[in-house]
């Protein structure tokens, strides 16, 4: 993959550190990746990933939907002024008073997977679109959701039915796979397991509007066991997608696939220390203002991390990091391999960091978020 962000742009960039650095164009590229690869889809960006404000901004001018989890994440698409057509409320368990300023905003296609939560859907919004989220194998996906969300197939019907009995329209069937999914046939076996139900649907006169294949397309990180490319996994949805008893309309919620490769998180070295089993190098970012995802429990994922100086004639070491609070949660890496005479100054750049991470800073120990700038 090429290199969106070379030392010497960061270096021009002249930002005090830490900061992340996200560039427009890798989020066009992929947003063009996405239509190329599903070009009769439409792309809701999955805005929980990443919020900020230049990275919505910039997917609505290449003509992106949303799908947002929160009346929080709906005011900062208000903000920008994104229609109400260009917008799902994807959670499937939603507050009451979300719902309703959802509705009130025009926003009317609406995520569901229980029989209480489609009633409380049609006493705050009535009419409303709404599609059932039914739950999938998710296995060799990194972070699974099937356990939390998704009702079983064999309740798809009858929610469906129970929504038209209540004034709704029975919009479509959602699910997800798992993020970071390591099977490109997940998609596939996924819609494959609906021929059934829509079949049913179809034969008592309920032929649903979409199908929402979700998220969980997988990017590339150094702990990535191997790459699977989204010509792949479009490639195994369209061909099971023309055996469907008849073809919905094919939607798509992206979210770390959309935003992880857009970003670099620059940071500096504040101390170098000795220790018995380890050399450590100290960040001014860690796990709690800006490296979320490194914590171990959370897929053990591993960023790609690079020094912005080369290592000159001194060769190259493993070094434990660490971020700069307190806790002895806050370790980055135990295995990064940079120059062997690193200092405190020096400046380390982790890439692929786009997804996540800004939307999961903390406070921890009054560590404010870092500067987020667009190129």
């Amino acid at each position: 993959m090429a290199e969106i962000f070379t030392p010497d742009m960061l270096e021009r960039l002249d930002h005090q550190t830490p900061f992340f650095a996200f560039s427009r164009r890798a989020l066009k590229d992929k947003y063009a990746e996405f239509k190329k690869n599903f070009p009769h889809a439409s792309i809701y960006y999955a805005m929980k990933a990443d919020a900020e404000r230049g990275v919505l901004e910039t997917l609505y001018a290449e003509g992106a939907h949303f799908e947002a989890a929160s009346v929080h994440e709906l005011n900062l698409l208000k903000e920008l002024g994104i229609p109400p057509e260009r917008i799902l409320y994807g959670t499937s368990v939603k507050p009451a008073s979300h719902i309703k300023e959802f509705h009130e905003y025009g926003v009317n296609r609406f995520a569901f997977d229980s029989f209480t939560e489609l009633e409380k859907i049609a006493s705050i919004a009535p009419k409303a679109r709404v599609y059932v989220r039914v739950s999938v194998n998710d296995t060799g996906s990194v972070y699974k959701f099937s356990e939390k969300f998704g009702t079983v197939h064999e309740n798809v019907v009858p929610l469906l039915v129970r929504a038209r009995e209540l004034g709704l329209d029975h919009y479509g069937i959602s699910f997800h796979v798992g993020s970071q999914a390591s099977n490109p046939d997940a998609w596939r076996k996924a819609i494959e397991s609906l021929h059934p139900v829509m079949k049913h649907l179809e034969e008592i006169g309920l032929k649903i509007e979409i199908l929402n294949i979700g998220g969980g397309y997988p990017c590339t990180y150094a702990s990535s066991d191997s790459e699977i490319t989204l010509k792949e996994v479009a490639d195994s949805v369209h061909e099971e997608y023309a055996k469907l008893p008849y073809q919905p309309h094919m939607v798509l919620e992206p979210g770390r696939a959309m935003v992880a490769d857009a970003a670099v998180l620059v940071t500096s070295v504040i101390a170098r220390i000795e220790r018995i089993e380890h050399t450590w190098l100290f960040l001014d970012a860690g796990v709690y203002n800006g490296l979320f995802e490194t914590l171990a429990y959370q897929g053990s994922i591993r960023y790609r991390i690079t020094a912005m100086r080369p290592s000159y004639d001194a060769g190259e070491a493993v070094f434990a990091l660490a971020g700069p609070t307190g806790d002895s949660w806050d370790v980055v890496s135990r295995e990064a391999h940079l120059p062997a005479d690193i200092q405190a100054g020096d400046k380390l750049v982790f890439h692929s960091v786009g997804a996540y991470n800004l939307v999961m800073v903390g406070r921890f120990n009054g560590f404010p978020k870092p500067a987020v700038h667009f190129v």
